[in-house]
C-alpha cells in the first residue's frame, strides 16, 4: 500500500511476528508498543489459521490484550465481524458458515468472537471501549459521496453492502469517536452498508428496523447509537 509520507512519519513497524492465537505474545506486544487502539481485521486464511482459531480464540486474545494494556487503562478495539452472525437462520448465515475448509463455521466463530470480546470488556474497570462492524458485501470501486451514502443499523436485521474504502472510513469514524468520547468501557455493535443497497436479512424482518442512523462524516455516524448491554 502506497502512502503519504506525512502519514509513513506516524507509523511504527513492529519487527516481530505476532500470532493472534498466543496470548502470551500478543502481551509482549503489547507491552512494547503501548497501543491506544487495535483495529482486528483478521479472518481464517489458507495461509494459516482455521475460522475458530483466528476468529473466535484470536477476537478473544486481542481483547483480553486490550483489557490488560497501559497499566490498566487499556486499548480501544475495533472489531471488523459480519453481517447476520446474529440471525443464524438467514440464507447469508448459512451459505456462509458452510464454505467447507479453513472457512468451515466461519459465522458460528465469529458470532462466538464477539460474545468473548463483550465479556472481555465488560470485565475491565478501565476506559477503554469496543465497536463491532458488521459489514455485508464488500464492492469494488471507491465511495462517491463516503458518509453520507451510508447507514448504520442495530439488531441485526437489515444489511447490505459497501466498498473497501467506505469500510475503512468507518473504522476511522469508530476510532475517533472512541478518543472523543473518552471510552468510557463496554461497547457498540452495528451494521454498516449502503443505503441504497438495503435489505432485510431474513423475509418476515421490516425493511425499516427504526434503529437506523445517518451522518455526514464518518464519526458522526457513531454518534447516538444504543450500546450493548
Amino acid at each position: 500500500i502506497k502512502l503519504p509520507s506525512e502519514v509513513k512519519q506516524h507509523l511504527t513497524i513492529y519487527p516481530d511476528k505476532i500470532d493472534v492465537r498466543d496470548l502470551s505474545s500478543l502481551k509482549d506486544a503489547f507491552q512494547k508498543l503501548q497501543p491506544s487502539a487495535v483495529v482486528y481485521c483478521a479472518s481464517a486464511s489458507k495461509q494459516g489459521g482455521s475460522a475458530f482459531e483466528v476468529d473466535d480464540v484470536g477476537v478473544e486474545n486481542v481483547a483480553l490484550a486490550c483489557c490488560t494494556n497501559s497499566g490498566g487503562s487499556g486499548s480501544s478495539m475495533v472489531l471488523i465481524s459480519a453481517l447476520a452472525v446474529d440471525k443464524p437462520e438467514s440464507k447469508s448465515f448459512k451459505i456462509t458458515n458452510t464454505l467447507g475448509g479453513y472457512l468451515n463455521g466461519i459465522m458460528d466463530a465469529k458470532l462466538s468472537g464477539e460474545q468473548k470480546l463483550r465479556s472481555a470488556f465488560k470485565k475491565t474497570n478501565g476506559g477503554s471501549s469496543y465497536v463491532i462492524l458488521r459489514p455485508g458485501v464488500l464492492i469494488n470501486g471507491k465511495s462517491k459521496n463516503g458518509a453520507d451514502d451510508l447507514e448504520l443499523n442495530q439488531g441485526d436485521t437489515i444489511g447490505g453492502g459497501l466498498s473497501r474504502d467506505e469500510l475503512a472510513g468507518l473504522v476511522v469514524g469508530a476510532l475517533q469517536q472512541q478518543q472523543t468520547s473518552g471510552g468510557g468501557g463496554g461497547g457498540i455493535t452495528v451494521e454498516v452498508y449502503r443505503k441504497s443497497t438495503r435489505q432485510k436479512l431474513q423475509p418476515e424482518f421490516e425493511i425499516r428496523s427504526g434503529n437506523e442512523h445517518f451522518g455526514v462524516t464518518y464519526q458522526s455516524l457513531f454518534e447516538g447509537l444504543t450500546r450493548d448491554v
